[in-house]
């Protein structure tokens, strides 16, 4: 499930980060870990429960919006099922 939703998710919300607050910022490097690893997601929530909720709120809603506009993102992460019926 991680490898299909996760991995896009993951990257949407690296890109708000980095967008917002910048690539030097810890919690980018956090947050763009996780789309590799799926093992630092722990890390990545703890940085971004260390940020404001404003700005926690913000970056999701920025994450959400990206993978909203691109659904072909999460669409082609899904393999077919082929004839299970």
């Amino acid at each position: 499930m991680f490898d299909m939703i996760g991995k896009q998710f993951f990257s949407a919300l690296a890109a708000a980060i980095e967008r917002r607050l910048g690539r030097d910022h810890p919690c980018f490097t956090a947050v763009d870990r996780v789309a590799s690893d799926a093992g630092a997601t722990a890390e990545a929530q703890a940085a971004l429960a260390a940020l404001d909720p404003d700005v926690t709120e913000r970056l999701m809603a920025d994450a959400h919006r990206a993978l909203r506009e691109s659904p072909a993102s999460i669409l082609g992460a899904w393999r077919g099922a082929g004839l299970r019926h």
